[in-house]
């Protein structure tokens, strides 16, 4: 009984957070995720930004492990889920780089990234290549006007990676980001800066109204949440944020989630 009750609280939980997810990105749109988490159990955004494109929109998932890639590509063929892969890193420049393997996939990280000390890294690494999504996404004729939102959780190259989609942020007219930032370990820091004084900036050089929120200040995890249950990775350590960005048609969300 207890075990059946748990089981509808999650999935009433897990569907309640993928609404409040990716507001800003509307049916028939261009989604694109950079760097999904094929970790069991699988509750990837790359799936969760899918639903909001149905039933004529299309997903962009872009990773470099090959792992990731392959279990995704598995699941989108059974689903039938309208999303195309290209496993490959986003950087500032083309270029093939060593790719650091974690215990958990979500702990990947490519090796010219400062290395986080605070997750499993094994001794395996592969050769990946790197480029940026400017290139990436001419590469596939993908017509960049019709991106709605773009999410990066790519652990540590989310700015380098902004750096190389000086198109994309130039030329779009109606984007919203979500972007992780403000890590406490040595990824979050670029030349003695926190990761988020740099790309906040950046984001304001090219027309986004941006914020910047602690996962634990948003108003679902923060607040909503921690009434609900504690989750102990969330309200009892330091814990990362997240830049949210919208320009043009595309506005900031105050529910708006991420996790």
């Amino acid at each position: 009984m207890i075990t059946s009750l748990k089981k509808i609280f999650w999935t009433k939980f897990s569907f309640i957070d993928g609404q409040l997810k990716f507001p800003q990105l509307q049916k028939e749109e261009i989604g694109i995720q950079l760097g999904f988490d094929m970790t069991f159990p699988i509750t990837s955004d790359l799936f969760t930004m899918c639903k909001r494109i149905l039933p004529n929109g299309k997903i962009i998932g872009i990773d470099p492990d090959p792992f990731n890639y392959q279990i995704a590509k598995n699941i989108i063929s059974e689903k039938k889920f309208n999303i195309q892969l290209i496993q490959k890193g986003t950087h500032s420049k083309k270029d093939t780089v060593y790719f650091l393997i974690g215990e958990k996939s979500s702990w990947n990280q490519l090796a010219i990234i400062p290395k986080d000390t605070t997750v499993a890294i094994t001794e395996k690494e592969i050769s990946v290549e790197i480029n940026t999504l400017d290139n990436i996404l001419e590469e596939h004729n993908v017509d960049i006007q019709q991106i709605g939102h773009i999410n990066i959780t790519i652990n540590g190259a989310e700015y380098d990676t902004l750096l190389g989609m000086d198109e994309i942020l130039r030329e779009v007219t109606n984007l919203s980001l979500t972007i992780i930032a403000g890590r406490y370990d040595e990824s979050g820091v670029i030349n003695g800066e926190n990761d988020y004084d740099l790309i906040l900036p950046l984001l304001h050089s090219y027309g986004f109204t941006t914020k910047f929120k602690r996962i634990n200040e948003l108003f679902w995890w923060g607040f909503i949440v921690k009434c609900l249950v504690n989750r102990k990775w969330i309200y009892n350590q330091k814990n990362y944020g997240v830049i949210m960005a919208a320009k043009g048609n595309k506005n900031l969300k105050w529910y708006q989630s991420f996790s």
